[in-house]
């Protein structure tokens, strides 16, 4: 064998096994303790930008604020302040159910990236099934790396592993906030929320992040294949009950108190950067509040949200944004 052909043959055996190494981990590895997900109440995250009249940051307490779901006035459990810099994990479906809309996909990662700050450091996850989950670019604070890596992508066929391209970025980006818990963390997904395959199941993906501040927030583009699969896709979501693709997406951003958005039906390029543009924005909001609904029943229903942040003792305006509304999903047992 030529030099050449030995340098080409090595090159091609470690690319090839950065997904190989994934699977052959999976089926060595006992799964993590089950946590079973249970919710015993309607427990709401979400996150909190405050802004001075000039647009600069304000600095506030709890007792400066006040939310309100449907108009009526929640009772503040949960009060934290984080850094402005993004810690991002961006995960990417490049499963063949996003074939055909996969040039938009490279323009929404390619966003992502461009609303970046210079502070903000990332890494991305390209992944199609269980043994094709693939760290393509670790930590970084350069966006150049970024977006070649997105340029880069490209579709393979597979049965579909949301979940384990989840938990191994949840694992990956945890093991960061183990060393600063003052900053700011945050999933991105862009899917179409259809699972199918995954080593890890739900209950165990949703562990992770017990406790943590960590959240996911979803970007899926509409599509009737959302909603015509086979039966046996439909129930690996969760159980045998056989739960529409979205709802994965709405329950892991709900959990999380991260925020779950898809598109409309007739989208153009100027939706995705707008909308991108607005969840990057929120993913950097400097505070994490919530509370214990007054309303706990889980009816798929949206419910609104709205804040009042009081004046300065000077009297200056002060001006807080949160998500528009939620959705408080049904038990997915």
């Amino acid at each position: 064998m030529k030099v050449s052909q030995l340098i080409f043959a090595l090159l091609l055996l470690c690319f090839c096994g950065i997904g190989f190494a994934h699977s052959q981990n999976n089926s060595k590895k006992d799964k993590p303790k089950d946590y079973k997900f249970t919710p015993k109440s309607v427990e709401v995250k979400a996150n909190l930008m405050v802004l001075e009249s000039d647009g600069k940051f304000a600095d506030i307490k709890p007792e400066d604020l006040k939310i309100y779901e449907d108009g009526t006035e929640q009772k503040i459990t949960y009060f934290a302040k984080k850094e402005n810099a993004l810690n991002l994990g961006l995960v990417v479906d490049n499963s063949g159910s996003m074939r055909d809309i996969f040039n938009e996909v490279i323009f929404a990662g390619s966003t992502v990236v461009a609303n970046l700050k210079p502070e903000d450091e990332a890494f991305f996850i390209r992944f199609v099934s269980s043994d094709l989950v693939q760290v393509i670019q670790d930590w970084t604070l350069d966006k150049r790396k970024l977006e070649l890596e997105i340029q880069n992508m490209f579709v393979e066929g597979g049965r579909t592993a949301v979940v384990d391209a989840l938990y191994l970025a949840a694992e990956k980006i945890l093991e960061r906030e183990k060393q600063d818990k003052s900053k700011r963390y945050a999933l991105l997904l862009i899917s179409d929320g259809v699972e199918a395959d995954s080593f890890y199941n739900l209950d165990q993906l949703l562990g992770l992040f017990k406790d943590t501040d960590l959240q996911i927030f979803t970007f899926s583009f509409p599509g009737e294949k959302q909603f015509k699969l086979d039966k046996d896709r439909r129930n690996s979501i969760k159980g045998d009950k056989g739960k529409k693709p979205l709802l994965l997406n709405n329950i892991l951003a709900f959990e999380t108190g991260g925020t779950a958005y898809t598109l409309p039906a007739n989208y153009t390029r100027t939706n995705i950067a707008d909308a991108l543009k607005k969840l990057v924005s929120e993913m950097r909001s400097q505070y994490v509040i919530g509370y214990t609904s007054t309303n706990q029943k889980r009816n798929d229903k949206p419910r609104s949200l709205r804040v009042e942040i009081t004046d300065t003792q000077t009297g200056e305006k002060r001006q807080g944004f949160v998500r528009e509304n939620f959705v408080a999903q049904k038990d997915i047992d």
